[in-house]
């Protein structure tokens, strides 16, 4: 959408680059905390629910 690299959004939402690689292959155990999806949602300057848009 922005097309910042994993490197940039990490910067942006204050988060490791690791973990920022790990969501987005779906490595990762547990599901991120709301928080965290907000870091996203603030970086990408949208609306935190766009980011659930696709879940239904």
């Amino acid at each position: 959408m922005r097309k910042y690299t994993l490197q940039q959004l990490a910067d942006l939402t204050g988060l490791t680059h690791g973990y920022v690689r790990d969501l987005e292959c779906l490595s990762i155990d547990k599901t991120p905390l709301l928080e965290t999806v907000g870091k996203f949602a603030d970086a990408l300057e949208i609306d935190i629910r766009q980011l659930f848009d696709d879940i239904v």
